[in-house]
């Protein structure tokens, strides 16, 4: 092989950037070398924090699937019931319960009554506290239930029955 830079037949070369360009060097020019290159799945080269920054970037583009990962946990239906019975079995009022994990009375009054739904955070703290569960696995094929809504059905009601006739 033959280095690029001084031009002596040497056994072996490596492939490093000199200035921006990519030069196969013997062992005594490799000192001029800015940094080692990297060949990429495609064959270019670049230089080693332009591919790092490529693959990166590849990552994050990639497409996900949201709806593709089962095991996911899920707030369950009864969640103001379970907190209110988990409360009464600590032997706590609505307002103890608020300053144990930092809330407002209001905020635990409202999602015992279910008019509020718990932020993620504030279901870890309940949870934490109340040593009680409120979120459950939702499994894959679990059936959509169609609302009997006084306006009947939605657009998306009508396309689950039209899918159903096929």
């Amino acid at each position: 092989m033959i280095c690029e830079m001084c031009g002596a037949e040497v056994p072996r070369t490596k492939l490093v950037m000199v200035e921006g360009a990519a030069v196969h060097t013997c062992p005594k020019c490799e000192k001029f070398a800015s940094s080692p290159a990297v060949k990429t799945k495609d064959g270019a080269v670049l230089l080693p924090d332009v591919a790092e920054r490529l693959d990166s970037r590849e990552k994050r583009r990639k497409e996900r699937d949201i709806y593709g990962d089962s095991g996911e946990k899920e707030l369950v239906i009864d969640y103001p019931e379970r907190i209110r019975t988990g409360r009464q079995r600590k032997a706590m009022n609505q307002e103890d319960l608020a300053k144990l994990i930092n809330e407002k009375k209001s905020v635990i009054v409202k999602v015992e009554s279910g008019e509020m739904t718990p932020t993620d955070q504030l279901v870890l703290k309940l949870e934490k506290a109340l040593n009680i569960s409120l979120r459950e696995i939702i499994e894959d094929g679990a059936e959509v239930k169609i609302s009997n809504s006084p306006g009947g059905l939605t657009l998306g009601d009508f396309i689950k029955v039209k899918e159903k006739k096929k």
